[in-house]
C-alpha cells in the first residue's frame, strides 16, 4: 500500500511539472501561428498596394497618350487651316449687279447692304488718296495719313461701329469671333489688320511703298490672321 502511494504521489509531481511546458509549448505554437498569419497579411496588403500603384501609374499614361493625340491633331487641323488660308487666292473685282461694285478705285454698293455697312464704304473710299505713315490717326480720327489699324478704325468709326481707334493687338478683342455676313477684320495682334467688305479687301499693304489704306483686288496670304467682325454684321 504504501508503495502504491508513493507512485501516486510520484505520478501527480511529474504532472504537475510537465503542466507548464506543455502550455508554455501551446502558447508558443499559437503566438507563432498568429505572427505568420499576420505576415501573410501583410504580404497581401502589400502586394494589393503595389497593384492599385500600377494601375493608376497605367490609367496616368493612358490619360498623358489620349491628351498628346488631342493635342497633335488639334495643331494638325490648325496647321491645315493656316496652310489653307496661306495660299493667295486672286480676287477680282467683284462684276456688276453683286452686293459692292470696285472701279478700280472707288467702292459702290447696293442700297440693300445696311445702312452701316454703306457708311463704312463711303468712309473707305475716302481714304483712298491718304499716304501711309505708322502711327497717325491714333491721336485724332481726322488725320492727313493712317496706318493699317487706324484706317481700319476709321471706317468702323465712321459707320457707328466703334469709338475710338484700335491698334492691331487691340482688334484681337473686337466684336465676334469668326467671319461676318458682310464685314470681316482680320487680325495678326501686335503685327498687321485689314478688312474685307462683301469680299472687297481695304488694306495698307500691297502696293507701293508708302502707299495708305486702298481697296485690293490681288491675292494675299491669310495666314496667322484671325476673322473678327461687328456684332450682326
Amino acid at each position: 500500500m504504501k508503495t502504491f502511494s508513493r507512485i501516486a504521489v510520484l505520478f501527480l509531481l511529474v504532472v504537475i511539472c510537465a503542466a507548464p511546458k506543455a502550455a508554455s509549448a501551446q502558447y508558443g505554437y499559437a503566438a507563432s501561428h498568429y505572427a505568420a498569419q499576420q505576415a501573410a497579411y501583410a504580404q497581401q496588403q502589400q502586394a494589393a498596394y503595389y497593384a492599385q500603384m500600377q494601375q493608376q501609374a497605367a490609367a496616368a499614361a493612358y490619360y498623358a497618350q489620349q491628351q498628346a493625340a488631342a493635342a497633335y491633331q488639334a495643331r494638325m487641323q490648325q496647321q491645315q487651316m493656316m496652310a489653307a488660308r496661306a495660299v493667295p487666292v486672286a480676287r477680282t473685282a467683284p462684276v456688276a449687279g453683286s452686293l459692292i461694285r470696285f472701279d478700280g478705285r472707288y467702292a459702290s454698293c447696293s442700297a440693300s447692304l445696311p445702312t452701316q455697312v454703306q457708311y463704312l464704304i463711303n468712309a473707305a473710299n475716302h481714304l483712298q488718296s491718304s499716304p501711309y505713315v505708322r502711327g497717325a490717326g491714333h491721336g485724332r480720327v481726322e488725320d492727313r495719313a493712317y496706318d493699317c489699324s487706324s484706317s481700319t478704325s476709321y471706317t468702323l468709326i465712321k459707320a457707328g461701329l466703334l469709338k475710338s481707334p484700335l491698334t492691331s493687338a487691340g482688334f484681337a478683342n473686337y466684336g465676334q469671333a469668326g467671319e461676318g455676313r458682310f464685314i470681316t477684320i482680320w487680325v495678326k495682334p501686335g503685327d498687321h489688320v485689314f478688312m474685307t467688305v462683301c469680299g472687297l479687301r481695304l488694306d495698307t499693304s500691297g502696293g507701293m511703298a508708302g502707299e495708305g489704306p486702298r481697296w485690293r483686288t490681288k491675292g494675299r496670304s491669310y495666314a496667322g490672321f484671325s476673322p473678327r467682325h461687328p456684332f450682326g454684321l
